[in-house]
């Protein structure tokens, strides 16, 4: 049964100009009329990792509120089609820039409780998101408190399937991805490599802008692996000392690819200990700023 017959399609979603993996769209379960989202990837036209990741991604199924559920996952003659329950809300981004600057502290903590079991489920179930970052976090106004919802699991990893990730040739985007993905040691890839995007994610949030980025993306990749994240005037010392343990590397003085593998390794598992272990230990370093009187 090909899609057009279980499902109608209602419109686009996202920046679709700007979308490198195929398309999303609105659409409505024609038996149940649930509306649902549906990804769309031309397994002849597209580059073939488009179809990996997607397929990827569909293999991240679960059963948690705020986590994706797959319904469907179908190929055609021409397109893979991914099914999942669809969520109302905004960007993670979009939301902040409705905030009040006295608001972002206390939005910043409940942000982070409503992750935490989030996360904690995920390393529950051996699982790395890996492309944690404002766009996948999805914000749903509930009157006067607000639900998370994590998306796009196509770069995850699953931590107890080494031999498989070694072999895996991904390539991760600038701007979040923590030293451990760009350089491609993923047999390295914990929980904390997701707690150092969410650090480059908070700060993106103040500065209104990425750190480090250059428009030439070989400056931009040796910035992003050996520079820490910047200070900002727009982030207080206190936020950012948090984001600058969260966001923890090592400062390469060489170029690690002239290095041998076993030295990088012991370099950035080194910098992954200094980062914290859990969201539960950024709340507090967080909360314990909450009632100072001079914040941003």
């Amino acid at each position: 049964m090909e899609f057009s017959e279980k499902y109608k399609l209602e419109k686009r979603l996202g920046a679709q100009r700007k979308r490198k993996f195929g398309e999303i769209f609105l659409a409505s379960d024609m038996q149940s009329g649930k509306k649902v989202v549906l990804k769309a990837v031309r397994t002849k036209a597209d580059d073939p990792t488009n179809a990996d990741r997607l397929r990827a991604e569909a293999s991240f199924s679960f059963d948690f509120e705020g986590l994706p559920k797959t319904l469907d996952f179908e190929k055609t003659e021409s397109n893979l089609f991914l099914v999942r329950e669809f969520v109302e809300g905004i960007p993670l981004d979009e939301f902040w820039a409705k905030l009040k600057r006295r608001q972002r502290l206390p939005f910043v903590i409940e942000l982070l409780e409503k992750l935490q079991a989030i996360f904690t489920h995920l390393k529950a179930s051996d699982v790395v998101h890996c492309d944690i970052k404002p766009s996948n976090i999805l914000i749903a106004q509930k009157e006067d408190s607000f639900k998370v919802h994590l998306l796009d699991f196509g770069l995850s990893i699953r931590t107890l399937e080494i031999e498989e990730n070694k072999a895996r040739k991904l390539l991760f985007p600038l701007g979040f991805a923590a030293p451990e993905l760009l350089l491609n040691h993923l047999e390295l890839v914990d929980h904390r490599t997701d707690v150092f995007a969410l650090g480059v994610v908070i700060w993106r949030l103040y500065a209104g802008k990425l750190p480090l980025i250059h428009p030439n993306p070989s400056v931009f990749t040796n910035l992003q692996l050996t520079h820490p994240l910047p200070e900002h005037s727009d982030i207080s010392n206190k936020v950012y000392k948090i984001l600058l343990k969260m966001s923890h590397k090592h400062q390469f003085k060489l170029p690690p690819n002239k290095m041998d593998h076993q030295e990088v390794n012991a370099l950035l598992i080194s910098a992954m200990n200094e980062r914290y272990d859990s969201l539960e230990e950024v709340i507090q370093a967080f909360k314990s700023i909450k009632n100072k009187r001079f914040w941003k």
